[in-house]
């Protein structure tokens, strides 16, 4: 099950605000002795380099949500024809 844990307002999107926040998120809602093994982010690079620095055990999955409509996207500018991306849309 996956849910939404922080939203943030950033001045910048610099490695250096993203650390400061996930360390806040950390400090707030964690407690020292937990491991948290799987931390689920879109393909923000910020994002997934202050994951990597934050929480040095856990994994850094990408999100299906964003896969998926990224995928979509790419398939669309391949496939031309408006009858052909709903039949690609149903397979």
């Amino acid at each position: 099950m996956t849910f939404s844990a922080v939203f943030a307002y950033l001045e910048g999107e610099r490695i250096n605000n993203v650390v400061w926040t996930l360390e806040r998120f950390r400090g707030i809602f964690m407690r020292r002795d937990e491991i948290h093994q799987v931390i689920v982010t879109d393909r923000d690079s910020t994002l997934m380099n202050a994951v990597k620095i934050v929480f040095l055990e856990a994994i850094n999955l990408l999100c299906r949500f964003h896969i998926d409509k990224n995928v979509k996207a790419k398939c669309k500018t391949l496939v031309g024809q408006k009858n052909a991306w709903g039949y690609v849309m149903e397979a």
